[in-house]
């Protein structure tokens, strides 16, 4: 133990902890887009095997799969997509490696190539199939785009050039992919044979097919009327590409439960009606759902029986052993060193002992988010405060007392009780869920309309809401986040496609503003709410915010974002409130949560 090191050496390890800007165990939460660097895959290798397995019947058979992990909060929904990640890149590698001539014995498993895409969570039902679209494009990169449409356009459709002055007519090709790909597929072929061919309009031809907005005027150069943001259009760009793409694509959807955290069971419902589409419209395919173990009860609930039926068995992430936190441990902390360009310690658990990991392990039943947070509280008494080991194991059931670990028995929802105290139940375990708040249009737009519906119930208001409100703009269909309905007046709630808050909106807020002023030409709607990130202006946006009084422009940096998506279920955000109150408007101004109470408790 400590007996093995040298005080100086022990001072000196010391030191390094107590100057480190970033502490082990720093990030107990795991993120999609932050890779975990750590990996314990023995608790998790049943899964592996299972998910490797649908990999290359799908890669046989191009048939989809879908398949559930469940976990409670902390068992690592999150760090699994990671590791699969990581495999991806080790198997790619491999792939790399061997000659394509090489012959596979008849024992050994065959190549398969796969790649695995994190969807973060599910945002409601808005525009889902573009988030999913969107997370392939970014995954795989802008260069499928090249794959897909050179095996499509040029070797399939006889889009190569048959001579130094002799260029294939883009018609006679276009008219051969449309054969292959009839109706919605027709303007998914116009632009991927514009991509390819058409030189001068390559770029304009590439913004349509990574989901930008385009002018009426683009669009009618492209000879294109719809857009990618179109449900039945974006399901057939993917379908497109799976079917010309020689691998699996995995989808990772994590924090299943999101939907129903943001918007409710009708947001769920339509969102595994999404799902199922992905599942039965899409060729190779393997759809893996992340979803908390004690909502997956509900959720199964809520799923009808096609889909029910077409699901793998579910598989349980298990927590640590003993055994698994000690090595999880001396692995972190070796990471650590090594980052400090220090040889590890002989003891491998410095600067805690044996006894306190057993301690930590006991308290948190090996659940692995809290042991990390365990460690790291361990270790800052160590560090920080400069408590001994001793003191620290006098002192650890206190330390650990207050770290809320998880109860050893599963909490049972009763689903025969009554549907409002399930809904409290179901809250109340997701509440327990730490979440990682990705700001996006997405999650603004359904956290927005979770206050606007929350503020309304509490006050009383006589109000409908509805979610991707689509209107006809001449032939062209055009959809808008949300539609609020309330004494006799249609608002319209949009959002610009931006990937953060933290800047600008720049031209996806011109064209977001458009789609309100388009709507309220159409007198599809009598006002509109635009949210947009602080600071985003423009002539052309400016000029259509000056001429149409009824679009009332609301700002949002990425905290007020964070606010506003993490207070929806519980007490409306300031700006949540006044974003109501631009629709409620006798609601009075906002009241923190702080003073309210003071005033119920003064009556």
């Amino acid at each position: 133990m400590y007996s093995e090191l040298s005080d100086d050496d022990k001072e000196m390890y010391l030191d390094v902890l107590r100057e480190a800007p970033i502490l082990p165990f720093s990030n107990f939460v795991s993120r999609g887009d932050i890779p975990d660097r750590v990996d314990i895959a023995r608790v998790r290798s049943y899964i592996d095997r299972e998910v490797y397995r649908l990999v290359r019947q799908t890669y046989r058979d191009r048939s989809s799969r879908l398949i559930p992990i469940l976990g409670s909060a902390g068992t690592g929904k999150t760090h699994a997509y990671h590791s699969f990640k990581d495999k991806e890149r080790e198997n790619r590698k491999k792939l790399e490696e061997t000659p394509e001539e090489e012959e596979v014995e008849v024992s050994q498993i065959e190549p398969v190539d796969w790649t695995i895409i994190y969807v973060p969570s599910p945002p409601a039902s808005i525009r889902v199939l573009l988030h999913v679209y969107t997370c392939i494009i970014e995954e795989v990169g802008p260069e499928i785009l090249d794959i897909v449409s050179k095996k499509l356009v040029v070797d399939k459709w006889g889009g190569k050039k048959g001579g130094i002055f002799q260029k294939p007519k883009l018609d006679e090709v276009i008219q051969k992919g449309i054969r292959e790909f009839p109706g919605v597929f027709a303007d998914c072929v116009k632009a991927l044979v514009t991509y390819q061919l058409d030189k001068s309009k390559k770029a304009l031809a590439e913004r349509w097919l990574l989901g930008e907005d385009l002018e009426t005027e683009e669009l009618t150069e492209l000879g294109i009327n719809s857009v990618v943001e179109e449900d039945d259009v974006c399901l057939a760009m993917i379908k497109i590409i799976t079917e010309n793409l020689d691998r699996v694509l995995i989808l990772y959807f994590d924090e299943l439960e999101s939907p129903y955290r943001m918007l409710g069971e009708a947001a769920e419902r339509k969102f595994l009606e999404i799902l199922k589409r992905l599942y039965n419209e899409v060729k190779g395919l393997v759809i893996i759902i992340a979803v908390l173990k004690e909502i997956w009860p509900r959720i199964l609930e809520i799923a009808d029986q096609p889909l029910r039926s077409r699901m793998e068995p579910e598989q349980d992430l298990k927590p640590f052993s003993l055994n698994d936190l000690k090595i999880f441990y001396s692995k972190t902390m070796e990471t650590f060193w090594d980052d400090n360009n220090l040889n590890p310690p002989l003891y491998p658990l410095f600067p805690l002992n044996e006894k306190l990991i057993e301690m930590i392990y006991e308290k948190t039943q090996g659940n692995p988010r809290n042991s990390i947070k365990l460690c790291r509280r361990f270790i800052d008494k160590v560090v920080i405060e400069e408590m001994s080991v001793e003191e620290l194991m006098e002192a650890g059931a206190d330390i650990v007392a207050t770290a809320k670990p998880p109860l050893p028995e599963e909490e049972i929802v009763d689903f025969s009780k009554p549907r409002e105290i399930i809904k409290k139940t179901i809250e109340e375990i997701l509440a327990e869920e730490e979440y990682v708040i990705d700001v996006n249009p997405a999650s603004v737009a359904g956290a927005t309309l979770k206050t606007i519906i929350k503020i309304g119930e509490d006050k009383g208001k006589d109000f409908k809401t509805q979610m991707e409100f689509k209107f006809m703009l001449g032939k062209r269909s055009q959809t808008l986040a949300a539609l609020i309905e309330y004494q006799d007046k249609k608002w319209g709630l949009e959002i610009p496609s931006i990937k953060t808050f933290d800047r600008s909106a720049g031209v996806a807020g011109y064209y977001a503003a458009k789609r309100l002023k388009d709507a309220l030409d159409e007198k599809a709607i009598d006002a509109a709410i635009l949210i947009v990130p602080t600071g985003s202006g423009g002539a052309k946006f400016e000029m259509i915010l000056e001429n149409n009084s009824e679009i009332h422009k609301v700002e949002l940096d990425n905290d007020a974002g964070e606010k506003l998506i993490a207070n929806a279920l519980t007490y409306p955000s300031e700006n949540g409130w006044e974003i109501a109150r631009i629709i409620f408007s006798d609601i009075g101004d906002y009241i923190p949560p702080e003073e309210e109470g003071l005033e119920e408790s003064s009556e």
